[in-house]
This record gives structure tokens, sequence and C-alpha cells, in this order.
């Protein structure tokens, strides 16, 4: 997803990656406490509903973000630990830069407020599509 130049609005890569960066520390801490990481879930998938599969941003990545609040879910939990910490907390991260509704573009604004989410989402899914492909696969045996 290119998201240099949205609807006439250029947008700032690096300012997008510093906004994650910070998302990572505060998932780094964060991941401590399975009580804040709940919490923290929960506030996100209420959000992700509330925004539903119909904006033309996140809508096409509705299932995928399902994905990785529930994986964060399995993975606080103990249900499913085959993924390496740092893939989680990568994981988490995005989620957390979704549930900010202050970063780079604000998500109020109508139409792009999501686009920098999206590209967040959109990036961490390419660095750990190995651990979620892995985690689909355990799923699908968990259901057998």
């Amino acid at each position: 997803m290119d998201v240099s130049k949205t609807n006439n609005v250029e947008l700032d890569n690096e300012k997008i990656m510093e906004g994650f960066r910070k998302s990572k520390k505060e998932a780094e801490e964060t991941i401590k406490d399975e009580q804040k990481t709940k919490e923290k879930l929960k506030a996100g998938e209420e959000k992700l509903n509330k925004i539903g599969d119909k904006n033309n941003v996140i809508g096409k990545l509705f299932d995928d973000i399902k994905l990785l609040f529930e994986m964060v879910g399995a993975w606080i939990s103990g249900k499913y630990k085959g993924i390496p910490y740092g893939s989680i907390v990568t994981i988490f991260a995005a989620l957390l830069y979704f549930i900010s509704p202050i970063d780079v573009i604000p998500d109020f604004i109508p139409v792009i407020g999501y686009i920098d989410d999206a590209f967040v989402i959109a990036l961490t899914i390419k660095g750990v599509q190995h651990d979620i492909d892995k985690y689909k696969e355990w799923k699908a045996m968990q259901n057998n």
C-alpha cells in the first residue's frame, strides 16, 4: 500500500514509523501486564467492530486485524505460545497504533483517517506472515 500520496494528502512515512516505534515501546511495557493487555485488546476490538468492514481503508484489512487481536489474546492467555516474543510485540504495537485515535492522520478525519493505521497493519502483516500462517495452522488443528 503506497501511502505517500492519498487523496492529494502527502503522508510522511517517517512520522508514521516514529508513531509506530512509540507504539512498540508501549507494547513492550503493556504486554508484561496481562490485565492491561486484555483491556487494550477489548478496546481495540470494540473500535474495530464500531468501524466495521464497511470502512474503505480498514474494511480491506478487517479480517486480518481481527485475527491479530485473536493472536495476541491467545498468546496473553497462554493458549498459544508458538510465536516469537518479538513478533507478538510487533503485532501488539500495530494494534496499539490502530487503537490510538491520535496518530499521524487522526482517525476522525473522514475517508483518510485510517490510512496510516492500514499502512502500519499491512506492514506488520507482511513482516510476521510466517507466524500468522503458523497460528492459522494451529487454530485449524484445534477445531478438529
